[in-house]
């Protein structure tokens, strides 16, 4: 059986955002002056929650599926089998660890993308499946695979824009943490304010001389 084939998604990652740095400020600048703190990006839903309605519909689709009832050739009907397989092989093995892994991180742009690729290919092979169905199967399997192939297709438009709003809010915080960055270190920070003088010690005081008795006259 062929593996199941993933499409490339023309979408570039985004660098890693640099730290955040607060610009150095004069002493004397006013308060309303100060850089603002770069605002963190709102808790996106996780993947799940937008493919589980979908993947459930599939599931109980193919279930249903009997490609040996189906009015087509050998060939056609081996195929739709085999496609059939592959879809569920990734339903059970390899989408769920995906779907994991960008649960646990739903803002992270990279740990979407292996999602949105393998849904993008689970949909290819499911296209075709329903397109030989529509002409061969029964009506209830045809309905069926064309129904579960709606759902997966609303699945991944709604997890491709979701996507995008992901990489364009992080591209608007790196753009905000350059410009913080780039205003730090075009401010020169304040001087250091002076040492204070060193305390002198007091000189010490001289002290008087001691006058000498006088001498007694001798007679």
């Amino acid at each position: 059986m062929k593996p199941m084939v993933m499409p490339l998604l023309p979408l570039a990652l985004l660098f890693a955002a640099l730290p955040q740095v607060p610009a150095a400020q004069p002493a004397s600048a006013p308060a309303q002056n100060a850089t603002q703190p770069t605002a963190a990006l709102p808790a996106a839903p996780p993947p799940s929650t937008t493919l589980q309605p979908a993947v459930e519909s599939l599931r109980a689709t193919l279930i249903l599926v009997r490609v040996e009832k189906w009015k087509a050739p050998a060939p056609i009907r081996d195929a739709a089998g085999t496609n059939l397989d592959s879809i569920q092989r990734d339903l059970d093995s390899t989408l769920p660890p995906l779907v994991k892994a960008a649960d646990a991180t739903p803002n992270s742009v990279t740990a979407l993308l292996p999602v949105f690729r393998n849904i993008n290919a689970l949909y290819d092979v499911l296209l075709r499946v329903s397109n030989a169905a529509e002409l061969t199967a029964p009506r209830p399997q045809a309905d069926g695979l064309q129904k579960s192939l709606a759902a997966l297709d609303q699945a991944r438009r709604t997890l491709g824009d979701s996507i995008q709003t992901d990489a364009t809010a992080q591209d608007k915080q790196i753009t905000s943490l350059r410009a913080q960055l780039a205003t730090a270190l075009a401010t020169p920070a304040p001087a250091p304010p002076p040492p204070p003088p060193a305390p002198t010690k007091p000189k010490p005081k001289k002290k008087k001389p001691t006058p000498k008795p006088a001498a007694t006259p001798t007679t």
